[in-house]
């Protein structure tokens, strides 16, 4: 038998808890826009808002700045390519390299509120959607409110969605996107006009994160075999589609072409089956801290019991959860670190669900009062877990250390010469963001190249800079030489100065 239903509450009562749970939404909101760090950072934060500042320019791609002089034969495009981009070797063209769906986000967003705040706004107002949509979802799936909103607790409590959610990636996004078309596919078998919401939002997850496609498993069982659900899902899903072939041919030149298979990278490279057994044994230890021990277990021990009671749902939850388990466990990277779990958070609501079911038919097992205070105590203890690891991981203090990039970017603006040359690497796409100058990569280049930047420059009478971060210095002086003088030390970065752009020596 299911849980007992409480009595009916006082419609005060009901007001005041209604209000205190709004107040609780807005205070975590406003958690996630305080503590974003919305900074034009590495690889992939730099990455989705260089894309946004272009397609907000109505552009989807960019010259490379180069510097006169240096350009093929004698000297190759790709050393003026910033991270986050790929680079046409023969034209000088630049093209994001990752997917357009969050850099769209951005720039509905900028439009409203500046570019500046765009990172935090959507950041923000995507936990609160994800909240609102796994709430709606374990409704669906039969959870009692007060499930339901344990589920929210649980995602929200999570290090890895805070973790993600502080910083301008697309996982989070992707989460949110991903929980809309299983819940619309789900609805849509009661009211075929829900398909078409389902498979709208299946487009936008694919376009957030094209892995997504996976998703498409637990939209199946969702859906059934209902034609009419499966028609409203494709017509939703085919602007979407279209939006995403189009700038594919666009930029890449083929229907199916991705930045993941460009500048001599094939995105197939980074699977292999040499890499499922340690990512399998990674995500058995790491996804029961991530969404807490007695949830997880739950959700794992009673799925015999739930697949007993409710097929189709065990059916959905498990496929959701396996599809992607399945497809990052050969990933190359998906189990060096906990936060690389972030390729699994989409399916981390199966999870939840999951355990918050069977959670909910063991309690009404129990007896009186015991029927609300064990599965209380799990729950507390749950999200308690989960706060003290998220405290132990330090995940909130990401912004102090993105910020970096910013304070970097900020000093070049403003001290260095406009017409500078940066060589640089871990800053790169962040300097592309924040400035003006040309950029070469110093870790694509030799020591000739060196020589010949070094010489260029000094007819054209133009200094060179680097903004490294401390591991890089040792790094460039070994490979490159040359007579650096330190000129700034913004943040965690140090502004270098070539000393004599038309000799290279060695530092002393």
């Amino acid at each position: 038998m299911d849980s007992p239903a409480p009595p009916p509450a006082h419609p005060r009562l009901r007001l005041a808890v209604v209000c205190a749970l709004a107040m609780a939404a807005v205070g975590y909101g406003w958690f996630i826009y305080q503590n974003c760090a919305p900074y034009a950072g590495g690889s992939d934060s730099s990455g989705y808002l260089n894309s946004a500042r272009l397609l907000a320019q109505g552009r989807l791609s960019e010259p490379v700045r180069s510097v006169p002089g240096l350009t093929p034969p004698a000297w190759n495009f790709g050393y003026y390519q910033a991270l986050g981009y790929n680079v046409d070797g023969r034209t000088g063209r630049m093209v994001p390299s990752y997917p357009i769906g969050l850099p769209l986000h951005y720039v509905v967003a900028a439009a409203v509120v500046g570019f500046e705040k765009t990172a935090r706004v959507v950041n923000a107002l995507n936990a609160l959607a994800a909240g609102v949509l796994l709430y709606a979802l374990g409704r669906q799936l039969g959870l009692a409110r007060r499930w339901s909103l344990a589920g929210v607790a649980l995602l929200w409590a999570c290090p890895v969605w805070i973790y993600q959610s502080l910083q301008p990636m697309s996982d989070s996004i992707a989460t949110t996107w991903t929980i809309a078309a299983i819940l619309g596919a789900l609805r849509a078998r009661d009211r075929p006009a829900w398909a078409l919401a389902a498979g709208a939002a299946f487009a936008v997850a694919v376009l957030v994160r094209p892995t997504s496609l996976v998703a498409l498993v637990p939209v199946t069982v969702a859906l059934g075999t209902r034609w009419r659900a499966w028609a409203g899902f494709l017509l939703g899903g085919l602007p979407g589609a279209v939006c995403l072939g189009a700038c594919n041919f666009a930029v890449y030149g083929s229907l199916v072409a991705s930045g993941y298979n460009q500048g001599g990278n094939r995105i197939l490279d980074a699977f292999g089956w040499e890499y499922f057994r340690g990512n399998l044994r990674h995500f058995a230890v790491w996804i029961p801290e991530l969404l807490s021990l007695p949830v997880a277990a739950l959700a794992v021990c009673g799925l015999p019991w739930l697949i007993r009671r409710t097929l189709r749902i065990a059916l959905l939850l498990t496929g959701w959860l396996a599809a992607f388990v399945g497809l990052y466990s050969c990933y190359y990277c998906a189990g060096e670190t906990w936060w690389y779990l972030r390729f699994l958070l989409p399916a981390f609501p199966a999870v939840i669900l999951a355990g918050l079911l069977v959670l909910q038919l063991a309690s009404g097992r129990l007896p009186g009062r015991l029927a609300w205070l064990v599965p209380t105590v799990l729950l507390v203890t749950g999200v308690a877990l989960q706060a003290s690891l998220a405290d132990r991981l330090q995940v909130t203090e990401i912004r102090g250390g993105e910020r970096n990039y910013w304070v970097a970017g900020t000093w070049l603006r403003e001290h260095a010469p406009a017409d500078a040359i940066l060589l640089t690497w871990q800053l790169s796409g962040s300097s592309l963001f924040y400035n003006t100058q040309p950029i070469v990569r110093w870790d694509q280049i030799q020591r000739d190249d060196f020589d010949r930047l070094c010489r260029t420059a000094a007819a054209l009478h133009r200094p060179i800079y680097a903004p490294l971060f401390a591991a890089e210095k040792s790094e460039l002086q070994g490979k490159l030489g040359g007579r650096w003088l330190a000129v700034g030390h913004p943040g965690n970065v140090t502004i270098w100065r070539l000393a004599a752009p038309g000799a290279v020596e060695v530092a002393r």
